[in-house]
């Protein structure tokens, strides 16, 4: 008897583990509006409309709201009261902000894999380094977009810091959708590629501090670079003091 109530306890523990492992309709809903707001399908400043979000992913309005409520917690999208839900525009000054905080956890990143990678880790970055290279060769700008996120995971990974990768990530996906076409001039692969290498030959060495500092060199966020960046993003995707969302009622009004 004793054993066949054991059996029945560790039927019903698989079947809650199995069913919590499951995504709920709320988390289905949120990574699927993320994921279109990182690729580009929706664009700062789109409108998102509660009720048309639950009839798109067959969900009630609850799973829809609470959706759009933790993106607004993570800073993706913006609840403006009298007015409506948007994807969340950011200003310049938070864009350099994201960068520079994106540029010392990156450094931190190569720091910490110049001494951490095991050697498949190193061999995985070296491939992932010679791919980009021969997109180059080949004029695949496009191709280089891919092989380049590639070469930044393997980092991540390498790192073996978990906190530390999701915290990149984060500032990677919140600003994504201001770096939809980074690759499209060539002298920026070409660059990315030369950076990538003295990145890898640092941590090839075992050189953390040096890994430290061409890490964040690679992510620019001053002087020229930066400006260009800034001048190519379309001004109806930036935050700015004299364009509020619609409908938003001013205090100067």
């Amino acid at each position: 008897m004793m054993v066949k109530i054991r059996s029945m306890e560790k039927s019903n523990i698989k079947s809650v583990v199995a069913e919590s492992s499951k995504p709920n309709a709320t988390e289905l809903v949120r990574k699927n509006i993320e994921n279109e707001i990182i690729s580009g399908a929706l664009l700062p400043g789109d409108s998102l409309n509660e009720a048309e979000i639950a009839r798109r992913f067959n969900v009630s309005r609850t799973p829809a709201r609470e959706a759009l409520l933790q993106l607004a917690a993570q800073g993706m999208v913006a609840i403006i009261p009298r007015s409506g839900i948007y994807v969340a525009r950011m200003s310049v000054r938070e864009l350099l902000a994201m960068f520079e905080v994106l540029a010392e956890l990156e450094g931190i990143c190569a720091k910490l894999a110049a001494r951490r990678m095991t050697e498949q880790e190193r061999a995985d970055l070296k491939q992932a380094h010679a791919a980009g290279a021969e997109c180059l060769k080949n004029g695949d700008h496009n191709g280089y977009a891919r092989l380049n996120a590639d070469f930044h995971n393997v980092l991540y990974l390498g790192a073996h810091n978990p906190f530390l990768m999701d915290q990149i990530l984060y500032i990677r996906r919140r600003t994504q959708a201001y770096r939809q076409n980074p690759f499209q001039a060539p002298w920026r692969v070409s660059k990315s590629v030369e950076e990538h290498r003295l990145i890898l030959e640092a941590i090839l060495q075992g050189d953390a501090s040096a890994a430290y500092e061409r890490a964040i060199e690679h992510i620019s966020v001053g002087g020229k670079e930066f400006a260009e960046f800034v001048s190519a993003i379309p001004s109806n995707l930036l935050e700015s003091h004299d364009k509020a969302y619609p409908n938003v009622m001013r205090s100067d009004d």
